[in-house]
């Protein structure tokens, strides 16, 4: 039987309801070649059919698959609905839901062959990533033991496919909790180096999920997570090195598994993320940063990244790693490494030789930095007081010149600048702000016993 023309009405236009019913009788004829070519056909014409007509496609479509088609008629099946589905970016996903794909699938996943196999797999992801309530009608009802069940083994494409659908899957956490049950974590962990980039960025997230359980982050671990993630934040887009960042200080925050950031070579990559404009970068650096100096060998090479981020040419990220500095010192372990890391001469030159904006912001830095008599010592002895100096131009509202003072304030009242105390003394600049500082650390004071009270 020949796959029959496209039926058109008088006017010229195609006849869409009788298409449909000629496309049944093709179906139903027996003629597995004429149905492939007909099925085929479908796949065409459907971009330019009007909704009702596409809706009778889905489903007519579904209802071929549940009869089991041979093989071929299978696989053409399943290719014309997945492009179906994903006409105006799967406004008729839902259709197929609604006409029972799901079960179908789950009945002929395990036993079809390769090809038409790989084809429905296609159609299946394909439905869960443009309809995510889908997903939880596939996962909650049979779909995700049947996607675990087949993994062992498969390779290639058909492997592809298969994570691409774990990883939308895994965003459930009744799946993430059978994943654990079931010992087959590690094909999550595959997932986030295998596949698609937006796969390989759910999965990412995904793990971050599992990983706020202390049996899943050890399962993680074990399974090679951490190294899937590093690989996901040097090759992935912004969005994807933002979710691997968080899942990857999320998997390996506690103790034993801390040393796992810097051993997978990921100190740089979390600095690097600084220049991401993205806002929850800079919180996520800070986060794991401040994780990573409990741990003495990490400090030193936390603060030499954040120097090299200092050095460039990218002033909001050079903002950001200022912000971040500030975040580290107050933990009075890292103050020794401070000098040893070459951040100290890079915060004076930027004093020198930065726009308005940042110069603003490595002031404050300073002068909060100037409290510690440590820091004190080597930013004297890398000449930031004549820098400092020359930021008072006698306009103390401004938050550079008021910082300024500040840290120059911090410098006379210390023993071991004496050299230049006559030269500060001689600045009326700072006689002014001593009074107001004296004021300020005064109220703070009262304060602080009054909440204490």
């Amino acid at each position: 039987m020949e796959c029959p023309p496209p039926v058109r009405r008088v006017d010229g236009e195609p006849d869409w309801a009788e298409a449909a019913r000629k496309y049944l009788d093709v179906v139903s004829s027996g003629d597995e070649a004429a149905a492939v070519r007909a099925t085929l056909e479908v796949k065409r014409l459907a971009g330019h059919a009007p909704d009702s007509a596409v809706r009778l496609a889905v489903r007519a479509l579904v209802s071929l698959l549940a009869r089991s088609p041979p093989p071929r008629l299978q696989a053409a099946a399943s290719q014309a609905l997945c492009s179906v589905v994903r006409i105006d970016g799967g406004r008729f996903a839902a259709e197929a839901v609604d006409a029972g794909f799901f079960p179908v699938a789950q009945r002929l996943l395990p036993e079809s062959e390769e090809v038409p196999q790989r084809m429905l797999l296609r159609c299946l992801s394909c439905i869960l990533t443009l309809h995510a309530t889908s997903r939880v009608v596939f996962g909650r009802g049979g779909g995700a033991e049947v996607i675990l069940d087949l993994l062992p083994g498969c390779s290639g494409a058909t492997k592809r496919r298969l994570v691409e659908i774990l990883s939308v899957l895994a965003l459930m956490k009744e799946v993430r909790r059978l994943l654990l049950t079931d010992g087959k974590v590690k094909y999550l962990v595959a997932a986030i180096s295998f596949g698609n980039l937006a796969s390989r960025t759910r999965a990412a997230q995904a793990a971050g999920l599992l990983g706020a359980s202390t049996i899943g982050r050890s399962l993680l671990v074990e399974m090679g997570a951490p190294l899937a993630l590093v690989g996901l934040m040097r090759n992935g887009d912004s969005s994807a090195k933002l979710v691997a960042a968080n899942a990857l200080g999320i998997v390996s925050s506690i103790g034993p598994h801390l040393p796992l950031i810097h051993q997978s070579g990921a100190i740089p990559l979390y600095a690097e993320l600084l220049k991401e404009s993205h806002p929850l970068a800079k919180d996520i650096v800070e986060d794991v940063f401040c994780n990573l100096i409990s741990i003495r060998d990490n400090a030193g090479v936390v603060l030499e990244n954040l120097a090299g981020i200092l050095r460039g040419e990218d002033d909001p990220a050079i903002s950001a790693a200022v912000d971040v500095l500030l975040a580290l010192a107050e933990y009075k372990s890292i103050i020794p490494f401070l000098k040893s890391s070459g951040v100290i001469p890079v915060l004076v030159d930027l004093l020198r030789n930065r726009n308005h904006d940042v110069i603003e912001k490595v002031t404050g830095a300073v002068a909060q930095l100037s409290y510690e008599e440590y820091i004190r010592e080597g930013l004297m002895e890398d000449g930031a007081i004549p820098v400092l100096l020359d930021l008072l131009n006698g306009r103390l509202g401004d938050l550079t010149e008021s910082a300024a003072a500040e840290a120059l304030i911090n410098f006379s009242e210390d023993p071991s600048c004496q050299e230049y105390a006559p030269m500060l003394q001689r600045v009326p600049e700072l006689s002014a702000f001593r009074d107001h500082l004296f004021h300020f650390r005064t109220s703070q004071g009262h304060l602080i016993q009054s909440v204490r009270r």
